[in-house]
């Protein structure tokens, strides 16, 4: 069941499936930056200026940062309520807040991203009033502050694999999600069993393509990771992630 809730916030309810989550039967990271791709283009779409309206003016959507803070993943089975609403944040830029509640109304994620739209022959963005007669006007304030790491005097440590096609999308280049995905890969097991994810923290650079041969500079500190997403010298994303000291090794 979707629909539009009042004072321009759109909201949509859905329950989490067994293969979006993983072994201790949480949402995968990943998939909430996939849920926040499908509710935005449902949003946008009930707006006029979806994936339809822009690609038929040979224009694209494209997601420029993400920053997120996740208070607990949703669980296996669980319903949660997903909710968004945007607004102009330049003439270039676009902000969209995103969130994902519990039953209670409780916030499991929030997310505030900026998003441009592209002309695709030329990959370049184009004012967002030159396409789109009105942005909504309610306001729309970050509600997630970005975060950087300093790695100065930290030495990476560096891992290599080659860009896959399952992870293109519509626009064929790699998905956001992948970057994300590649991040969590490149951090040692222990780790991640360890540790949980609080905070989510992506700047996208340039779009990355299938074939393409990739590697990663991973910075460790005691409570965050910092990941340089590369192609040869070229720095693709930056993932910044927050970690808390795990509770807990089972969650089913």
């Amino acid at each position: 069941m979707e629909h539009a809730a009042p004072q321009g916030i759109y909201s949509t309810q859905a329950a989490v499936r067994s293969y979006e989550c993983g072994a201790d039967g949480l949402m995968k990271p990943e998939t909430v930056l996939h849920w926040f791709q499908e509710i935005a283009e449902a949003h946008a779409s009930s707006l006029g200026f979806g994936y339809d309206f822009v690609m038929s003016r040979g224009l694209a959507w494209v997601e420029v940062r993400l920053d997120a803070a996740i208070n607990r993943l949703p669980r296996w089975k669980e319903t949660v309520e997903l909710r968004t609403w945007t607004a102009q944040e330049t003439p270039l830029l676009a902000r969209r807040n995103l969130e994902i509640r519990d039953a209670l109304g409780n916030r499991l994620v929030t997310a505030s991203c900026l998003w441009a739209v592209i002309d695709v022959r030329r990959r370049r963005p184009v004012p967002l009033n030159r396409h789109i007669d009105s942005f909504p006007d309610t306001p729309c304030e970050k509600t997630v502050a970005p975060v950087s790491m300093d790695t100065s005097g930290l030495q990476p440590e560096t891992r290599e694999w080659t860009a896959e096609r399952r992870d293109t999308d519509f626009n064929r280049h790699i998905n956001n999600a992948a970057y994300l995905v590649w991040a969590l890969e490149a951090l040692p097991e222990s780790w991640q069993e360890e540790h949980e994810l609080t905070g989510m923290h992506l700047h996208f650079k340039k779009e990355t393509h299938a074939g393409e041969s990739m590697k990663s500079l991973l910075f460790l500190q005691e409570s965050a990771t910092c990941h340089h997403l590369m192609q040869g010298d070229e720095l693709r994303a930056e993932a910044v992630l927050e970690w808390k000291t795990a509770t807990s090794s089972a969650h089913i």
